[in-house]
């Protein structure tokens, strides 16, 4: 019986301990206007890769911009056949990426960076995706150089010019009290 409650108190603990930063990272985004976790909906992640496949079969590499837990860089690996980069600034959650990446058998890569300065010194991807919001969506405009392709998730790149909008369906993203409905931006640089 004690070795089962120890179990559980550290299982306790560990949970406390996630969850108290993951609201210390909510609560940076929320501060530096950056856009908190949000898991990308499966309609969403059908519908990159319906793109990818369409479009741009022939090309190799991916980078996710912002990955989160990394489901739609998996995503596109495993249903694409890409190498993709999984970009993610946040520790707590570029830990957990970092674990589950590790069942893409080498397809994705996972860096822990702030993705507007790994882009900086990087040589460039086929591919970039980016599901941001309005508050930090605009910086890619400055690395469209980086990008052949580059695709947004519901909020589109002030300045540039999509050569494809893609309405996704049900559902949208809420960024402060503006909602923006699913819907692919696609730009060819």
């Amino acid at each position: 019986m004690t070795v089962s409650l120890y179990l559980f108190v550290i299982s306790l603990f560990v949970l406390v301990v996630y969850l108290v930063l993951k609201s210390v990272e909510y609560s940076f985004c929320v501060f530096h206007g950056q856009i908190p976790f949000v898991p990308s909906a499966g309609r969403l992640r059908r519908a990159v890769v319906n793109e990818i496949n369409s479009h741009y079969a022939y090309m190799q590499t991916a980078c996710d911009i912002g990955a989160g837990y990394g489901g739609l860089a998996r995503c596109v690996s495993r249903k694409c056949g890409k190498r993709v980069w999984a970009l993610e600034s946040m520790p707590m959650t570029a830990a957990i990426l970092w674990v589950l990446n590790l069942f893409s058998f080498g397809r994705v890569k996972t860096v822990w960076c702030d993705a507007f300065e790994y882009l900086k010194t990087s040589d460039g991807f086929d591919i970039g995706i980016a599901y941001l919001g309005p508050g930090v969506n605009w910086r890619l405009r400055e690395y469209s150089e980086k990008f052949r392709v580059l695709i947004t998730l519901d909020v589109p790149i002030d300045g540039l010019h999509p050569v494809r909008t893609i309405d996704v369906g049900r559902g949208f993203t809420r960024y402060g009290r503006k909602k923006f409905p699913h819907r692919l931006f696609v730009y060819e640089l």
